[in-house]
């Protein structure tokens, strides 16, 4: 595989990634069930972007700030620490958290936010 199908898979499969935290909180606030589906396999699809990231890194010349990897980690880090939680309050405030994350990892990745 080139590097550079690598990066096209990294970052088409990144931004189809933030339709998961949508789905999480979309489905958290408007259906009443004991568990949210996705979310416990939510931070599980998170850690492959974050592999292939890494192999992107180590494995072509492409450059990112800093800040990108550091903001999917600790969006990846916030999901897997509410997989199981079953508080809807913290569930919808750890998503908000987790999206938003995302979408600055994003920006930044894309050159749209410089920082």
């Amino acid at each position: 595989m080139t590097p550079m199908i690598l990066r096209n898979i990294h970052a088409y499969y990144g931004e189809f990634l933030q339709l998961i935290p949508i789905l999480v909180l979309i489905w958290a606030v408007f259906f009443r069930t004991p568990r949210v589906p996705f979310q416990r396999i939510a931070p599980v699809m998170l850690d492959v972007n974050v592999l292939l990231g890494l192999l992107v890194y180590f494995l072509t010349p492409i450059k990112v700030s800093v800040w990108h990897p550091v903001a999917m980690i600790t969006a990846v880090i916030v999901a897997h620490a509410v997989a199981r939680q079953q508080n809807r309050a913290v569930l919808i405030g750890a998503w908000v958290v987790v999206l938003a994350l995302l979408v600055v990892g994003v920006l930044i990745a894309k050159g749209t936010i410089s920082v």
